[in-house]
């Protein structure tokens, strides 16, 4: 068994960020560009109408801005249509936005400019304009205004946003190089459990870590591949860990104590998984077994987690070992490894370890200038209802103190709907 500080260094030393990949558009969503986006059409790629009204060649109007001005209506044009009729002397288009300009013309009255009740003539009739401050080249999107093809319109090093993926999609990129979204392939095992939609017989327990193990991955912008469950025989757990390998970091839960039926680290060894640690000075989660799997030259190592089967265990230890594993890969910064730390005030006594470090769920209000801690009710480590309420994770040292008005350590949990920050 080792300290926990000594676990973390070790979980940190052994994570390496992965290689940037190429990825379909929208899963690069939030990450960093690795390589520029090259557009292969211009933008626009036509001149083209930028309102509702009349296609008109300018030398039409230039020379007459005050007064009205009658031309034949020659064809109407909508957005996608394109037509090979020539705008001459004396004619126009009717238009919409966004269509293509019709040869010879290149400028844009609109709509609202038809006086005599000629707004609604089509093609074949007659419009009259008066257009008073007319500007030859009017309302019209010039070709590659945007930008051209071959040029670099995102360049690398800059986060995909919502309208990064537009200007993409708009330039015809359907995959992009960013940095790599960690998979995480999440396993559950035991013969007692079953699945959350199926009402447990007697001495059956719903699987509630895989999906609280997917709802965390999904929180830190990683991709959580859920490979369900796997009852208490080797060949089982073996199968599914031999899957779960193929990620870039498998968590699996269950099966790493020291019971008859706690076979996870022999499977991990005979599937060439390397322990790191087994065992941690900690409460709840001191089962914890963390390991790597050397997958070949040019490859980062697959980062292997045994989680205790206990849900609030698994939640804790998942917070304090993968979140920083899962950080490192994707290549973020160390100020966001772990989860922020502060310190505040005890507003009643807490349940202390005499042995090892303890993590209790409290709530936390800011008062004036400090934080007040309240520790919630929790019935041990198979308990996530005090953990489901809570603002954060107070960690009390081996041996207390944990009296009223003790200052403390606390881990800020992510909290949706908090509306005040609880950090300076």
């Amino acid at each position: 068994m080792i300290d926990l500080d000594k676990a973390l260094e070790l979980v940190e030393r052994t994570a390496v960020t992965l290689s940037p990949r190429r990825q379909r558009l929208l899963d690069a969503v939030g990450q960093r560009l690795a390589a520029a986006v090259v557009s292969d059409v211009d933008s626009p790629p036509w001149d083209r109408a930028m309102m509702d009204g009349f296609a008109v060649r300018s030398c039409d109007l230039a020379d007459r801005p005050a007064g009205p001005v009658e031309l034949d209506v020659i064809v109407d044009l909508a957005a996608g249509d394109v037509t090979t009729l020539e705008i001459s002397g004396g004619t126009c288009a009717r238009i919409m936005t966004g269509a293509p300009l019709p040869p010879g013309a290149d400028a844009v009255v609109p709509i609202e400019s038809a006086i005599d009740g000629t707004a609604t003539v089509h093609a074949g009739g007659r419009v009259r304009l008066q257009e008073p401050r007319f500007r030859p080249g009017q309302h019209v999107g010039r070709r590659a205004a945007a930008f051209r093809a071959g040029q670099e319109i995102l360049p690398a090093g800059v986060v995909l946003t919502a309208a990064g993926v537009g200007l993409a999609a708009e330039a015809g990129a359907t995959h992009v190089c960013a940095a790599a979204r960690p998979r995480v392939a999440i396993l559950s095992t035991g013969s007692e459990l079953v699945s959350p939609e199926v009402v447990p017989a007697h001495g059956q327990t719903r699987n509630s870590n895989g999906p609280m193990l997917a709802a965390a991955v999904a929180s830190l912008a990683a991709e959580p591949i859920p490979l369900g469950l796997a009852a208490d025989r080797p060949e089982a757990i073996r199968a599914a860990v031999a899957q779960g390998l193929a990620a870039d970091v498998l968590i699996l839960s269950g099966g790493v104590s020291a019971g008859d039926l706690d076979l996870v680290p022999a499977i991990f060894a005979a599937c060439g998984v390397e322990q790191v640690f087994h065992k941690v000075r900690l409460k709840p989660g001191k089962p914890v077994w963390f390991g790597r799997l050397d997958r070949g030259p040019g490859q980062s190592p697959t980062l292997v987690f045994g989680l205790p089967g206990n849900p609030a265990s698994s939640l804790v230890c998942f917070e304090l070992f993968v979140r920083p594993a899962v950080a490192i890969l994707a290549g973020r910064p160390r100020d966001v490894w772990h989860l922020p730390r502060c310190r505040g005030v005890l507003t009643s006594p807490a349940k202390f370890a005499a042995d090892r470090p303890i993590y209790l769920p409290c709530r936390i209000v800011r008062s004036g200038g400090q934080l007040d801690v309240t520790p919630l009710p929790w019935t041990g480590s198979s308990d996530l209802v005090g953990l489901a309420m809570a603002d954060g994770l107070l960690s009390l040292p081996a041996g207390g103190p944990a009296d009223a008005g003790c200052g403390v350590e606390v881990l800020l949990m992510e909290r949706s709907g908090r509306t005040t920050p609880l950090t300076p």
